[in-house]
């Protein structure tokens, strides 16, 4: 079995989604000044959902939890997840809060196992 790059460059365009949506819709200040004054567009619905999932945190430690899980299972795929979720909070949740450390070792948790399962699958080939 060949290396298979798909898992690594989903968490890549994640992390390319994560910063322009960082960059576009949560940090503009017009945007910002539009929203706050009422407006109803896509865009600060967009920018409402991103900042109400990202605002208590609760994200984090669904990744710290993932990348356990995917850890105790050795499930590559259980890995990925968390790599993704873990990956988005670290760009989107703004400020020192618990939750970025726990995305923070979600995501490491994951992508190890992720690269273990990967590995796993290339030796029992070879």
């Amino acid at each position: 079995m060949k290396f298979n790059p798909l898992p690594w460059l989903l968490i890549l365009a994640i992390l390319a989604l994560s910063w322009w949506a960082k960059s576009q819709l949560i940090e503009r200040q017009e945007l910002a000044f539009f929203c706050g004054g009422g407006g109803q567009t896509l865009q600060c619905k967009m920018r409402w959902l991103i900042v109400m999932i990202f605002h208590s945190g609760s994200i984090g430690f669904f990744a710290l939890f993932l990348g356990l899980l995917s850890a105790i299972t050795r499930s590559g795929f259980i890995g990925l997840l968390a790599g993704v979720i873990g990956v988005a909070c670290l760009l989107l949740h703004g400020g020192d809060n618990a939750a970025v450390d726990f995305a923070s070792l979600g995501f490491l948790l994951g992508v190890l196992t992720l690269a273990r399962a990967q590995f796993d699958d290339y030796r029992t080939q070879y």
